[in-house]
């Protein structure tokens, strides 16, 4: 009979053992610190923002996000839907995939919690650099706000947890479509199953319409977006593939298996 030794399951570089949940939860615990210390500079720089979001819809020279706005002002029955998704979907899906990743998929998990560290800090630099106004907070642009108008537990002026931590001008890129382009490549990374696979991509598109429509993102917001989660998954992939030589290196100095 012959068996793995204690340094063949250690050193295996798809080490399914998932990583401590201490320090796991002191990573998330960090990131909403800078979060919240960011987010209550936006304030202080909402001229700069506004300015920044009109010269960002002169560059696009769309009607997109214009005439999806006005479709979904008339389509009042989804007003809350709409604004249900964009204030709770990008949290509870994101959360969902990353605990199920931690708990099932460990070696999925690894890259994915990287990754998503990384979309993170990235878009809290695009906010220190270039504070970005959402459409609906150009004054005189001809947006609803579709968010406001549905009178939501998490509308901005219902005086909420949701509403009054979030940072109303970090458009750009949309977190939001950096998490669901996350959430999606993390899904093909954990399964086959194509209904599964589907679900996870279904999140992108939805997550794109809606943050179009209720006015909370251009489309350069969400390409930047998509983008940043994008880049961000295949960097982490590199940072695992270059542990790779360091395991086999090792591994190949001690026995593989032991004689019993």
């Amino acid at each position: 009979m012959r068996r793995p030794t204690a340094y063949g399951r250690m050193g295996d570089v798809n080490d399914k053992r998932r990583p401590g949940w201490p320090g796991e939860l002191l990573v998330v615990f960090g990131l909403l610190v800078v979060y919240d210390q960011v987010a209550g500079l936006a304030k202080l720089r909402v001229g700069t923002s506004v300015a920044h979001g009109r010269a960002l819809l002169a560059l696009e020279r769309s009607d997109l996000e214009h005439d999806l706005d006005s479709w979904l002002d008339r389509t009042s029955w989804l007003h809350a839907p709409a604004a249900y998704y964009y204030d709770v979907a990008h949290i509870c899906v994101t959360v969902g995939v990353l605990l199920a990743a931690y708990l099932w998929r460990a070696e999925v998990y690894r890259r994915a919690r990287t990754a998503l560290v990384a979309i993170n800090v990235i878009g809290f630099a695009g906010f220190l650099a270039y504070p970005v106004a959402p459409p609906r907070l150009l004054p005189g642009a001809g947006f609803v706000d579709i968010v406001a108008r549905s009178g939501t537990w998490g509308a901005w002026d219902t005086g909420g947890a949701v509403a009054q931590r979030a940072n109303e001008f970090g458009s750009m890129p949309s977190l939001h479509a950096a998490w669901a382009v996350w959430v999606a490549l993390t899904v093909l990374s954990m399964t086959r199953r194509a209904p599964l696979r589907v679900l996870a991509w279904g999140h992108v598109a939805m997550t794109t319409v809606v943050v179009l429509a209720t006015g909370n993102h251009y489309w350069l917001d969400v390409v930047a977006g998509a983008a940043t989660g994008g880049v961000c998954w295949w960097v982490a992939g590199l940072r695992r593939r270059a542990e790779v030589p360091q395991h086999a290196a090792v591994h190949s100095e001690l026995p593989a298996t032991v004689q019993v």
